[in-house]
């Protein structure tokens, strides 16, 4: 449901709560006793649909952008580098085992990886 509205570029708190049938503080209580935060279910789905949009289109980085919800290329680009340790333009011609060894050996973390494709249920 995140990655959906994500991709709208509407995501929210309490969209997302109305569409569950709750309220935005039950569903924020709710993920805060697993140990997951919102804002960091929409940054994982963000990362996987950009990742996914450069790898499987052609789109241009602004327009990923624009479908993510962000107001300017350099906002995505900034945070796509977050996310992968690399910008937008380089993860889409290297090999993701590339970014993923990078980002680890610099960071000593975990690399949020892209899993699924757009085409996948």
């Amino acid at each position: 449901m995140i990655a959906g509205l994500a991709l709208a570029g509407t995501v929210s708190l309490e969209s997302v709560a109305k569409r569950l049938g709750t309220s935005p503080r039950t569903l924020q209580r709710r993920l805060t006793e697993q140990g997951i935060s919102f804002w960091t279910l929409v940054e994982q789905s963000r990362f996987e649909i950009a990742g996914a949009l450069l790898r499987e289109t052609d789109l241009k980085v602004q327009e990923i952008a624009t479908r993510l919800g962000y107001n300017s290329p350099s906002g995505f680009s900034r945070a796509f580098a977050r996310w992968a340790g690399c910008s937008p333009k380089v993860f889409r011609g290297a090999p993701v085992e590339r970014h993923e060894e990078t980002r680890m050996a610099r960071t000593g973390q975990k690399l949020l990886t892209p899993t699924r494709s757009l085409t996948e249920k």
